[in-house]
């Protein structure tokens, strides 16, 4: 009973639960990507340059980022831009206001942990490591 709560656990199991369920829900944020005049509206009301530019480039970095953290892949390199575009919806449909935007603060946080704990041992990236370093 004392290596469940003191031993690694279910760590890689953990890790690898919460960075695919956080991957499909930033997938399905990104599925405005199909129906995004919305969104392009908005971003021209709030006065933010290149409304469409912005608008699609922050869904298609949700959509392939999503699955990227699904499979684990690239995790190093999707998270800050992922992180970006969670600070852009902070600024511009929160006023900086981090109580009222609180689920992309949590995203934001979530990508920060797999940015600097990395994707797991359970992942695309950690096959893709292990691969090329070689045997001591």
């Amino acid at each position: 009973m004392t290596n469940f709560f003191s031993g690694p656990g279910f760590v890689p199991a953990g890790i690898t639960l919460v960075r695919a369920l956080t991957g499909w829900l930033i997938f399905r944020h990104s599925l405005e990507l199909f129906d995004i005049n919305g969104l392009i509206d908005f971003l021209r009301q709030a006065k933010v340059p290149l409304p469409a530019f912005s608008a699609y480039t922050a869904k298609l970095i949700e959509l392939v980022g999503g699955i990227f953290l699904i499979l684990g892949l690239f995790t190093k390199w999707i998270t800050p831009l992922l992180m970006l575009i969670m600070l852009g919806v902070i600024a511009t449909m929160h006023h900086w206001n981090f109580y009222e935007g609180e689920h992309p603060l949590l995203f934001l946080l979530l990508f920060a942990a797999f940015f600097f704990y990395g994707p797991g041992p359970w992942s695309l990236d950690k096959r893709i490591q292990t691969r090329r370093t070689p045997a001591s």
